[in-house]
């Protein structure tokens, strides 16, 4: 075995001008071209900064580390071979998606559509729940990115602004819904306010005298806040009285809460709009509840249009949002910065991010009727 190390290692050592493979992904003759190796050496970083630098996913790199970088590769003439740069670029076609609530039926309708349009563009997803825990939904980032997925769909529940910035760092980000409170990421969400405006034009054109907007107890949705926000406004330019209530769950709790709302505006026609279909679930739970002590003259109104609003009530005033364009959005904006990211290096790879509104529409019905 010696022996025959020995006769084969001159060979090897005569062959430069053979294609061979660095440990660096990339390919091609030693002496041909700078390799990412050599560029590292010349700036003073690891091969894997540079590569990072190459593929836009600077992570937490300095703007003088990419400015030494660039410097290098500019004087050299370095440019990535084909071959390499398709290595590179090779995709999982993996979608990752996490979602805050799937007990809320808009979330799995999303899934629904996200699905569907990650699967015409020949993508699978990869879901993770994060049942409204911050802690989870920072545990899932970490899950998914360490599988190789080419992208994040988050629909957030709050409190991980930071950990989300950090993913959108390392691979292409986009927020379904909910956004962060600083902005910086892509988001898809519908013209909330639009449809709040149209939900109280529809209750005040049926007489309600006062209106309360029910909720969540927590606050970390930007959806549901956005939502309270406008409700307000609204509220304010048309010289209304109203409240925002906390209408927690279904069970004794709710409908205490619903009941002391109601009878503090004894004698007045009251308006009720559900912040989101799981809130108007447990307020019809809640309602049912109450029954005879229903104030005379009560009108109701909900975002999110699903079967059982044709139905309940007679049928209920909704703010429909049309969630299967909103999944569409969400996968080709994804999709657009997936492109991007493994075809373009440098400045080129980045895209500012959206805010991408898709407008829904009041489905009147008998609710609202005067």
């Amino acid at each position: 075995m010696l022996l025959t190390y020995s006769v084969l290692q001159p060979k090897l050592l005569k062959m430069p001008k053979m294609a061979q493979t660095a440990d660096n992904g990339e390919t091609g003759c030693a002496m041909a071209q700078m390799r990412i190796k050599d560029i590292a050496a010349e700036a003073g970083v690891s091969p894997a900064t540079v590569s990072r630098y190459l593929n836009n996913r600077p992570g937490q790199m300095t703007e003088e580390t990419r400015a030494r970088i660039a410097a290098v590769i500019e004087r050299t003439g370095y440019r990535p071979r084909a071959a390499a740069r398709n290595l590179r670029s090779s995709r999982t076609n993996l979608i990752g998606v996490i979602l805050a609530d799937i007990a809320n039926p808009f979330s799995s309708a999303m899934l629904e559509g996200l699905s569907a349009s990650a699967a015409a563009r020949g993508c699978s997803l990869m879901t993770a729940i994060s049942g409204n825990d911050p802690a989870k939904e920072a545990e899932s980032l970490t899950r998914l990115i360490d599988a190789g997925v080419d992208g994040l769909v988050v629909n957030t529940c709050g409190g991980n602004d930071k950990a989300i910035a950090e993913a959108a760092g390392r691979l292409p980000v986009v927020l379904l819904d909910r956004d962060v409170a600083n902005g910086g990421v892509d988001l898809v969400t519908s013209n909330n306010r639009e449809l709040v405006a149209g939900l109280v034009d529809a209750l005040a054109a049926a007489g309600s005298e006062r209106l309360c907007l029910l909720t969540e107890a927590s606050d970390d949705s930007p959806v549901r806040r956005e939502r309270a926000e406008a409700f307000a406004d609204e509220l304010s330019r048309r010289g209304l009285a109203g409240e925002v209530v906390t209408l927690a769950d279904g069970g004794a709790t709710g409908v205490s809460r619903l009941d002391g709302a109601i009878r503090d505006y004894a004698g007045k026609k009251l308006g009720l709009i559900a912040v989101n279909g799981l809130v108007f679930l447990r307020l019809t739970e809640a309602l049912a509840q109450l029954g005879p002590s229903l104030p005379a003259g009560l009108k109701i109104a909900t975002f999110d249009d699903y079967p059982w609003n044709h139905v309940l009530f007679g049928g209920v005033t909704t703010a429909a949002q049309d969630t299967l364009t909103i999944a569409e959005r969400v996968v080709e904006r994804l999709s657009e910065r997936i492109d991007i990211v493994t075809t373009t290096v440098g400045d080129a790879a980045k895209l500012a991010p959206k805010r991408i509104e898709i407008p829904g529409h009041i489905e009147h019905r008998a609710s609202t009727s005067r």
